[in-house]
């Protein structure tokens, strides 16, 4: 076997024994020794040998189908990676086409329809490397040779467009090739018209004048207007021959006929200018309702599972929406709503399509996408132009039978069918639930009083009968319309809310008390606290907001429980209720508190919610004196028992981390909301506010882990640091003005620790951010010293993996607080002077985007302020580190670099540029392209900053795109 590729002429019979012996071995390794060779045979051998060989293997009758069906396949691989010897060839090339044709004419009767298909396929791919230089017409002439057999000749002209993105070649030339095949297409249009308008064609005929139509609509470019006649065509042979017959020879097997007509509508709808064609519009949507709609509905009623019909009904839908604008056009300004409504209705069929999704049917939500933006379409229309009354009402009737049906629909199985789903069926159905989530809201806008009364209704009925998922199903149809509600639906909204404050919507202690609250419930529940949530905004505002909230905070309280699988959505929804700390607080504060305190100190439930719970209670106690409030506090720090003996470190870490999250969750919440009047507002006694004496409680605390005192390892320790960070911070945002010089010696002793830690640096420099910004103006030079003596520091971090989050803190002082730090010369000449280190060493050396980013843009700004203030000292100071900085800065501006960067590259330039020009000009002209026509421009800007960044940019460009053009 060794001989059969090889310096000797290539040996037919060889071939065709490895051939033979490739399919019937059962040695894997011998298998795969041929395979090698069979691969070679395609590459090594002259074209001429090669494609004479495949020629002989092909067209010998005692070669069994397997080596036939190979030599096609090896025909077609030699035509496509070697075309330019195939075709350079005159004698190969007619040789080859005489091939190809004879074979699909004379000799297709002996082959089987994998072989056809696959020379078919050569010769449309041979075809599109001759076109048009060696073969002027080939859809005419093709035409004339395989007109005795049509079923091979559309065959054929399909593949012509299908191998179309299998043809490599130049871009130009692939570009004249698509040219010329877009000129063919009139020829294409012509055959396919005789064979489908034809009296006696096959329905095997037929089915490949789909697939040429197909093939060819799919070409890049390909405009839809000139087949407009054509489709009608197709379509309607589709719709004659519920079956076609794929394109055979020798096997025929039907193919339903919905899976061309689906493929045809895919076209349609994918192509970019379908939306341009009114008239093709308006046929194929009438199309659909005359045609396919009653197509889809007979086979559905057989199977509404079928995954073939599905498909068909999303390409229907496809191309319906796809429609909608031009029809609403044809309804309002032409005055013909006729296809819009009847094509609505077809919709609505499917959309209301009945049993059970995912388990007896899967094509309801697919027309969801069409009333979207039918309902987008018609109210922009009606937000402009006046829309006929009567078709609105139509269309809002249509939306209405959906909203009725869709809460059926919509609604859960009971838990016990439920159980029997598997997890596949049931994230569908969650899935479909979500799909058509809208359909409430689709309803409300052009019908919003009466939508609204519908769901009260509905909801009304269910209670009443005691139907836990069909109530759910109502308040789920009210949330997804929620967000969208104003002043004028309060009548509605206040109707739904009395029934939400119903003893049938809460939840009962006997049920809590019997263990998990069964999943319909739950369910339930969380789909009324998402309601709720939704609603609080219009309750809040409300005149009645205090009754109203007196009302619903119980209801919403009953769901903070353990047993309740949804907690997190309750919690979430007290939350909103009373973080803005409303007068209803004085009546239902203490039932919030005793609450949320159970809550709280369970310790079986997740941290997070139970920190959650815990701000409730600090909106709560914010409308308290400071001493009742300190004295509740203490009883709920009292239960943290974090030295008890015995206990791991990794209790010991939990039980540290949540007292500490503890602070901070209090620090959040206790502080009165600004501008809130209340009767206990602690502002009006001598007393210290509540977030002040609760952060002197927390400070020992802090300290303790900060010194180590925690007994923890470091890794563990630095995480604790960092929730401390997070602590702190949010004390200083709540702490009064007066109180911040107070605690600032201990946030920078915190922070003096904090920073240089891997764990917490991040933490840190938030909080650092905060400090100087809050605290800088008010304790002035203490601000300043501690800035300089932290950025000193960073200048012997320059290779932390931190140093990036240190660069971003310099930049925002820089930017927000410089002037206050330079009113301070010592320290903030020093800090210049390191961030101009730092800021030098990162441009030089770093190769992370984002540092270098940040370095230039903190030189940049104080770049910017030395000019701009004329700071002497400043200037100076650049002076100094001119050589240095500027090698730096034009080394670093020739490489690839962020657009920010560059900018701030180029503001570091300008000011060397403008301040110290000899002396810049003089260094610049040692380095690099330092003498180049770029740089000369440079100069020339130097009395206009924005004409010289965008100098800049082209230099860098140029320096990246092509380095030889910068040296001109």
């Amino acid at each position: 076997m060794a001989h059969v590729v090889g310096p000797i002429p290539l040996d037919s019979e060889l071939l065709i024994t490895a051939i033979n012996e490739f399919y019937t071995t059962t040695d894997e390794q011998r298998r795969h020794e041929i395979d090698t060779i069979l691969i070679r045979f395609k590459t090594e051998y002259e074209c001429v040998q090669t494609v004479g060989a495949c020629m002989r293997i092909i067209s010998q009758p005692t070669s069994s189908s397997s080596v036939r069906y190979f030599g096609t396949v090896a025909l077609y691989d030699v035509i496509r990676i070697r075309s330019e010897e195939c075709i350079a060839n005159q004698t190969l090339q007619l040789s080859l086409k005489t091939f190809l044709i004879d074979s699909l004419t004379s000799g297709a009767y002996a082959q089987t329809t994998s072989i056809l298909n696959k020379l078919s396929a050569s010769l449309a791919l041979f075809a599109l490397y001759c076109v048009p230089d060696l073969w002027l017409t080939p859809v005419e002439d093709l035409t004339s040779l395989l007109a005795g057999t049509p079923e091979i000749l559309l065959k054929v002209l399909s593949d012509m467009a299908a191998e179309f993105s299998h043809v490599s070649m130049p871009l130009t030339q692939r570009s004249k090739l698509k040219g010329e095949l877009h000129k063919f297409s009139e020829n294409i249009i012509q055959v396919l018209a005789v064979v489908l308008r034809g009296g006696d064609t096959s329905s095997i005929t037929k089915q490949s004048a789909v697939e040429c139509v197909e093939q060819w609509l799919r070409l890049p470019g390909m405009a839809l207007d000139q087949w407009t006649q054509v489709l009608s065509d197709v379509l309607g042979a589709v719709v004659q021959d519920w079956f076609a017959i794929s394109f055979s020879a020798s096997v025929n097997y039907l193919f339903p006929f919905s899976t061309a007509l689906a493929s045809i509508l895919d076209i349609i709808a994918e192509n970019d200018e379908f939306h341009r064609y009114s008239t093709l519009i308006i046929n194929i949507c009438q199309y659909i309702c005359v045609h396919v709609s009653s197509k889809i509905e007979e086979e559905l009623k057989d199977d509404a599972t079928s995954e073939e019909i599905a498909t068909l009904v999303a390409s229907t839908c496809s191309v319906a929406e796809k429609s909608v604008s031009t029809l609403v056009e044809c309804a309002v300004q032409g005055g013909d709503s006729e296809l819009i409504t009847r094509l609505s209705q077809v919709m609505q069929v499917l959309a209301n399509m009945q049993g059970q999704y995912p388990k007896e049917e899967i094509v309801s939500d697919i027309p969801s996408v069409y009333f979207i933006s039918l309902r987008t379409e018609i109210v922009q229309t009606m937000n402009s132009t006046r829309v006929d009354e009567q078709f609105i009402a139509k269309i809002g009737q249509i939306y209405a039978q959906m909203l009725d049906v869709a809460i059926n629909k919509l609604t859960f199985p009971r838990i016990n069918l439920w159980l029997t789903w598997n997890l596949e069926e049931r994230e569908q159905f969650e899935s479909y639930r979500k799909t058509r989530s809208e359909v409430s809201y689709d309803s409300y806008n052009f019908s919003a009083a009466e939508t609204l009364n519908y769901l009260n209704q509905k909801l009304e009925e269910a209670l009443s009968s005691g139907d836990i998922n069909t109530s759910e199903a109502c308040l789920f149809q009210w949330e997804c319309v929620a967000d969208y509600l104003a002043e004028t639906d309060y009548p509605s909204i206040l109707k739904c809310l009395e029934m939400c404050a119903a003893p049938g919507l809460s939840v009962s202690s006997t049920v809590l008390s019997s263990g998990a609250l069964d999943c319909d419930f739950d369910r339930r529940g969380a789909t009324l606290m998402r309601l709720l949530y939704a609603l609080s905004h219009l309750i809040q505002e409300h005149d009645r907001a205090n009754e109203l909230e007196c009302a619903l905070i119980p209801v919403i309280l009953t769901y903070v429980s353990p047993a309740v699988r949804s907690v997190r959505q309750s919690i979430d929804t007290l939350q909103k209720f009373v973080e803005d700390r409303p007068d209803s607080l004085e009546v239902v504060g203490d039932q919030i508190s005793t609450t949320c305190y159970e809550f709280f100190n369970t310790p079986n439930v997740r941290d997070t919610d139970r920190l959650a719970a815990l701000k409730c209670i600090g909106y709560v106690l914010s409308r308290k004196h400071p001493t009742e409030t300190m004295k509740i506090i203490g009883q709920i720090l009292s239960h943290q028992n974090i030295d008890e003996p015995g206990i791991d470190n990794q209790t010991r870490h939990r039980r540290y981390a949540f007292q500490i999250n503890t602070f901070s969750a209090l620090f959040s919440s206790l502080t009165n909301k600004k501008g809130t009047p209340t009767a206990t507002n602690p502002g009006t006694t001598d007393e210290e506010p509540t977030i002040v004496q609760l952060l002197r409680e927390a400070i020992p605390v802090f300290e303790t882990l900060c010194s180590g005192g925690s007994g923890l390892d470091g890794n563990n320790s630095g995480n604790l640091i960092q929730e401390v960070c997070k602590a702190v911070r949010s004390a200083l945002t709540s702490l009064p003005e007066q109180y911040l010089p107070l605690f600032f010696p201990f946030v920078v002793s915190l922070l003096n620790s904090a920073l240089f830690l891997p764990e917490s640096a991040v933490a840190a420099c938030a909080l650092a951010k905060s400090t100087v910004l809050q605290c800088g103006s008010l304790v002035g030079v203490d601000m300043a010293n501690a800035f300089a003596q932290w950025v000193q520091l960073f200048e012997q971090q320059t290779g932390s993996t931190q140093i990036d989050e240190y660069l971003q803190l310099i930049y925002q002082v820089v930017r927000k607080n410089w002037k206050m730090i330079m009113k301070f010369p010592e320290p903030s000449m020093a800090a210049f002077r390191s961030a101009i280190k730092i800021c030098s060493c990162i441009i030089v050396s770093s190769s992370v985007p984002t540092e270098v980013r940040s370095a230039s843009q903190i030189l940049a700004a104080l770049s910017t302020y030395a000019i701009s203030n004329n700071d002497t000292a400043m200037k100076t100071t650049f002076a100094e580190e001119g050589p240095m900085l500027i090698r730096a800065v034009f080394g670093r501006i020739q490489g690839e670099l962020m657009r920010a960067t560059v900018e701030a590259l180029a503001d570091i330039l300008f000011f060397y540029f403008k301040e110290f020009t000899t002396e810049t000009r003089a260094l610049i002209s040692t380095e690099p392209y330092g003498s180049s026509a770029l740089i000369t421009s440079m100069f020339r800007e130097i009395g206009n900053p924005r004409n010289f960044k965008q100098q800049t940019i082209r230099f860098n460009l140029a320096a990246v795109r092509d380095p030889g053009s910068v040296a001109s």
